[in-house]
């Protein structure tokens, strides 16, 4: 039980960091590529073109994840199973 949630801590502090860092260098974390900034000259429509990214983004990394636990806490529960001796089984 420790280890798993020093497990979740760690990546909860990871996260935080990739965030911090992308919030330091924001011209980095916004890049496009250079026909997208070639074609997209005014600075406004680039900056709203880089939040439309940024929203379409947010659906398929949304599902991703939650597909993730489910699948991740099926497996923890199906390993718990396996572990218990014989007696404490249900027959």
């Amino acid at each position: 039980m420790t280890s798993t949630r020093g497990n979740v801590i760690f990546v909860c502090a990871a996260a935080l960091a990739l965030a911090a860092l992308a919030a330091a260098w924001p011209e980095a974390a916004l890049a496009q590529c250079p026909l997208c900034r070639s074609a997209l000259q005014n600075d406004q429509t680039a900056r709203t073109m880089n939040a439309a990214i940024v929203v379409l983004l947010v659906p398929p990394v949304s599902i991703f994840c939650a597909i993730f636990a489910v699948v991740y806490r099926k497996a923890k529960m199906d390993g718990e199973g396996e572990n218990r001796r014989p007696e404490q089984t249900r027959k």
